[in-house]
C-alpha cells in the first residue's frame, strides 16, 4: 500500500470538500422543464386559481413574475412546480414583471 504524504491528504481534503456543496447546488437544479406536461385545466390547483390556458386580456403568463419562458410559447411557473404552462395563459396569481 502507498503511503499518504501530509500534503497529499489535505490536498485531497480539500478536492472532496469542493465536491460536497457542487453536487449539491447541481442536484437542486431543475432537470429539463420542457419535458413537464402541460397544466390541467381540470386540476384542483388550476380550477382554484381560475385558471386560463388563454388569456382574455394583455396580462398572461408571459408577462408574470412567477414565470420563467422556456421558449416563446411555454414556461415554468412556480404555481405549478410539476407542469409546463403556456406563455398565453393566466390565472388569479398574476403578478406584473416590473417595467
Amino acid at each position: 500500500m502507498k503511503k499518504l504524504t501530509r500534503r497529499q491528504f489535505t490536498k485531497s481534503l480539500g478536492q472532496g470538500a469542493l465536491a460536497v456543496p457542487a453536487a449539491l447546488v447541481i442536484a437542486q437544479l431543475p432537470s429539463h422543464a420542457g419535458d413537464k406536461p402541460m397544466v390541467d385545466p381540470a386540476s384542483a390547483t388550476a380550477q382554484g386559481l381560475q385558471y386560463k390556458e388563454m388569456s382574455e386580456s394583455e396580462a398572461n403568463c408571459a408577462g408574470c413574475l412567477l414565470y420563467t419562458a422556456i421558449d416563446d410559447t411555454k414556461g415554468a411557473c412556480t404555481i405549478f412546480p410539476d407542469n409546463t404552462v403556456p406563455a398565453a395563459a393566466w390565472c388569479n396569481a398574476f403578478a406584473a414583471k416590473p417595467a
